[in-house]
C-alpha cells in the first residue's frame, strides 16, 4: 500500500506541504514539496483546490527525484497565489495509471492581508536588475541580395491574415565569411497579420564558392506600416520596408559546421517595385558579464566582431 509523506525541509527549501500555514500572504505563489513511497516512474501527484467552496483546476507536482535514504520519490509544485479574504483547501491526490493510489491530508490556508510584507527598496532593486548584464558581439558574415519571383502569390484573405508566397528567381551574398550564389528552390511563405506586421517563413539554399550547400531557416518581422493589411490586399505597399529575421544554418559539410552553431541577425529592406530583398547578414555572439552586473566572469569567452 502506497503512502504519502511530506518531507522534512532544509533552510531555503520550498515548504512542507505538511507545513503549510492556515494564513499565508495574499497574491504570493507557494513553491511546496511532497514525496511518494514507495517511488514509483509512473506515479503523478495532482493537487486539489477548492476555493471559498468552488471547485478550482487542479495543480500538477513536477517529480524531482527520489531519496537514496527513505526511498521517497520527492515531488514539488507551485500553488497558485491565494487573495485577501480567500480560502483555499488543498488535497494532494497521487495516481498511478489512471488509478488513485493515495491521498495526504487536506490543508487549508486562507490570504490574510496583514501578513504582507513591506516593499521598501523594492522599486531600486528592480531597477538595477533591468540593466544590461552581458556583452555580445556582432560579426559581419557578408551582404545579400536576391531577386524574387514575379508575381508572388497570394491566398486569402483567410481568418488568420493574409498568406503570400514570394519564391526565389536568383540571388548571391558576399563578405568576409561567406560568399555563395542563392539557388531558386527557396522561397518565402509570409503570413501578413490583421495589424500590417509580416511574419517571415524562409527557407533558402546557399551554394558557397568551395561547393557546399547550406540550407538556412528563418522567421522574422516585414512590417509593412500602418493599413499595411488593407495595403496589401489591394497588392499595394512602402516603396522600401524594413526587414529583420533570425537565420538559423544547417549543413554536413565539414568545412562550414561552424556555421551552425551561430545564431544571425538579418537587417535590411525590400524594394517592392522590383522585388529586390536586401540584407546584411550578421552573427550574434554572447560575451562576459558586464562589470556592473557582480556576475562572475566566464572562462573560456573570446568575442569576435563588434563588441557592443
Amino acid at each position: 500500500m502506497s503512502e504519502l509523506l511530506a518531507p522534512e525541509g532544509a533552510p531555503g527549501d520550498p515548504l512542507p506541504f505538511e507545513q503549510l500555514p492556515a494564513e499565508v500572504r495574499p497574491g504570493t505563489p507557494l513553491d511546496v514539496t511532497f514525496a511518494a513511497l514507495p517511488a514509483h516512474p509512473s506515479n503523478r501527484l495532482c493537487i486539489e483546490r477548492i476555493s471559498n467552496g468552488r471547485i478550482q483546476q487542479p495543480v500538477q507536482a513536477w517529480p524531482i527525484g527520489v531519496d537514496a535514504a527513505t526511498g521517497t520519490q520527492r515531488f514539488r509544485t507551485r500553488l497558485p497565489a491565494v487573495a485577501a479574504g480567500e480560502s483555499v483547501e488543498f488535497t494532494p491526490v497521487l495516481t498511478r495509471s489512471g488509478c488513485v493510489v493515495a491521498q495526504l491530508p487536506s490543508r487549508a490556508a486562507r490570504g490574510v492581508p496583514a501578513l504582507a510584507a513591506p516593499v521598501e527598496q523594492e522599486p531600486e532593486r528592480l531597477l538595477a536588475s533591468a540593466a544590461p548584464r552581458y556583452q555580445w558581439a556582432s560579426e559581419f558574415l557578408g551582404a545579400f541580395t536576391v531577386q524574387l519571383a514575379k508575381p508572388p502569390e497570394s491566398f486569402g484573405p483567410v481568418s488568420d491574415g493574409l498568406h503570400i508566397v514570394f519564391y526565389i528567381a536568383s540571388g548571391e551574398i558576399h563578405g568576409p565569411r561567406i560568399n555563395a550564389k542563392i539557388r531558386g528552390e527557396g522561397g518565402d511563405w509570409m503570413l501578413v497579420r490583421h495589424d500590417g506586421v509580416g511574419v517571415a517563413d524562409v527557407r533558402i539554399t546557399y551554394e558557397t564558392d568551395d561547393g557546399a550547400l547550406l540550407l538556412s531557416r528563418y522567421y522574422g518581422i516585414f512590417d509593412l506600416g500602418p493599413g499595411g493589411y488593407e495595403r496589401a490586399l489591394r497588392n499595394e505597399y512602402d516603396p522600401v520596408p524594413p526587414l529583420v529575421l533570425a537565420p538559423q544554418f544547417v549543413t554536413s559539410d565539414p568545412k562550414w559546421l561552424w556555421l551552425t552553431r551561430l545564431q544571425c541577425l538579418a537587417v535590411g529592406r525590400v524594394t517592392m517595385a522590383d522585388l529586390i530583398v536586401r540584407f546584411d547578414l550578421y552573427a550574434i555572439r554572447a560575451g562576459q558579464p558586464l562589470p556592473s552586473s557582480g556576475l562572475p566572469r566566464v572562462d573560456g569567452v573570446e568575442l569576435i566582431g563588434d563588441v557592443h
